[in-house]
């Protein structure tokens, strides 16, 4: 009864439509009707969860200034309501909803950007992930073919038509922005506890977007080299232990 309850009022802040519902569960006060009681409740939870929003996105809201920025979270709440625990878990969903957004055509590179920040929160948070790759050495040929690698915990590959890490840096820096499009390959990690926005080769992240998909090494050697056919695999492994990728 109580959950039937709880899910039923949270039905009515999310859903416009089913308000009038939610309202018939407030009690009303002398003061105040269900309906502002109601207001109250909804506005609260709006403004929480556009505050940790910001928090996520501060790049993508000072690109589009607070105004648009509030606008567009007040219609993605709407479309994806809050259903973690964590507000650091909150807001995975909004790359693709700005992509799909007719008001947000006129800047085309902002999902990219949102992307990358949504990344970098991925990055921030994860704990820290110990390796051993003095195993490696201890691998028979046969072993190694086999053997799945994995990128370090909460990497995220990101490729984009635009400069967005130039984009994410300026716009911290409050300088301006000259854009063009330009194809970028990044991958933004945890190095101990400093988050990365690195450049890559395009080489090296279908590479490692190749370890991402858990494919086992042979078929990492296989992929690559149908794609990049002059490509020196133990040059890519070498770079990529390395670098701690």
């Amino acid at each position: 009864m109580l959950y039937k309850l709880q899910m039923d009022f949270m039905k009515g802040i999310y859903n416009r439509e089913d308000a009038a519902k939610t309202c018939s569960l407030i009690q009303q006060k002398k003061e105040l009707s269900a309906e502002q009681i109601f207001s109250i409740y909804r506005g609260s939870i709006y403004a929480g969860l556009k505050k940790a929003l910001a928090e996520t996105y501060p790049v993508t809201k000072d690109l589009v200034g607070e105004d648009f920025f509030n606008a567009m979270l007040g219609q993605y709440i709407t479309e994806y309501p809050c259903r973690v625990q964590d507000l650091n878990d909150y807001g995975d969903e909004l790359a693709g909803f700005i992509q799909g957004l007719p008001q947000a055509r006129s800047v085309p590179y902002l999902a990219d950007l949102a992307r990358l920040e949504w990344f970098y929160n991925i990055a921030t948070n994860v704990a820290i992930q110990q390796n051993n790759l003095s195993e490696l050495s201890l691998l028979t040929e046969e072993q190694y073919s086999q053997i799945k690698l994995a990128l370090p915990n909460g990497s995220c590959l990101l490729s984009s038509c635009y400069p967005v890490d130039d984009i994410w840096n300026l716009q911290q820096d409050d300088n301006e922005i000259h854009i063009k499009e330009e194809n970028v390959f990044l991958l933004i990690w945890k190095n101990d506890f400093l988050v990365k926005v690195e450049r890559l080769t395009e080489e090296n992240f279908y590479f490692l977007k190749c370890i991402s998909e858990k494919m086992i090494f042979s078929d990492v050697c296989t992929a690559v080299l149908e794609n990049y056919a002059n490509s020196n695999i133990s040059s890519l492994l070498s770079e990529a232990v390395k670098k701690g990728w």
